[in-house]
Order: C-alpha cells, then sequence, then structure tokens
C-alpha cells in the first residue's frame, strides 16, 4: 500500500490509511469500496500469473487432507498469496481509489466549513 501512500501529503496520510483499512473490510464482507468489489477483486486474482494460482489453489483444495498439519502450513501460504493480491489489487486500482478519497475528502471538509458557520 506504500505507493498509494505516497501519493498523498503527510497530513492526508493517516486519513488515507483509515480509508484503506475501511475499505478492505467493506469488500471482505462483500460491500462495494470505489465500486470496487470482491467479485473484481476474484477476477483480478484469477488473471494473475494467468490463473496458476487459482489452478494450485483448486487442486490443493480437492486434494488437502484436513487431518495433516501441513494442510494448515500450505493454506497459510495461500492466504500470504491472497494477501499480497489483494494489496496489488489496491495499489493497481490507485487512481479510482485515490479520486474517491479526495472527493470524500473535499465533501468532509465543506461540512466542516458548513458545521463551523452554523448553519
Amino acid at each position: 500500500m506504500k505507493k498509494l501512500l505516497d501519493q498523498v501529503s503527510k497530513e492526508e496520510t493517516r486519513a488515507l490509511e483509515f480509508f484503506l483499512t475501511k475499505g478492505k473490510e467493506r469488500i471482505l464482507a462483500n460491500r462495494e469500496f470505489c465500486t470496487l468489489s470482491m467479485s473484481s477483486f476474484v477476477d483480478y486474482y484469477l488473471q494473475m500469473h494467468d490463473g496458476k494460482l487459482v489452478n494450485a489453489l483448486v487442486k490443493f483444495t480437492l486434494g488437502a487432507n484436513c487431518s495433516s498439519s501441513n494442510t494448515l502450513l500450505s493454506l497459510q501460504g495461500f492466504q500470504v498469496f491472497a494477501d499480497d493480491a489483494f494489496d496489488s489489487f489496491f495499489e493497481d486500482n490507485d487512481a479510482l481509489i485515490l479520486r474517491t478519497f479526495h472527493a470524500e475528502l473535499k465533501e468532509h471538509y465543506a461540512e466542516q466549513e458548513i458545521a463551523a458557520a452554523g448553519l
């Protein structure tokens, strides 16, 4: 996520970190974030490495021995790949995310000005 955070001022970094955290939570809860969704992430994941990650995951799932401790280690390996892919998904959609972030930040500041004016 460093690529995204490097594109905002130091003053906006904490707000963007919060925005991204909430965005990840929304997508994981099957809700949209900046028009991105779990479905769009899965499409992205399917295309990564020409689908080889998904092929490996399906092969692992079908042949998994759930009573083996090695199964958990393999699953954790797939989880690391998925987490990295999720971060890459956000970075590859940086323009969309930053555009939405700045629009919401602008709206927030406008609301603060209205509140400060006593309206």
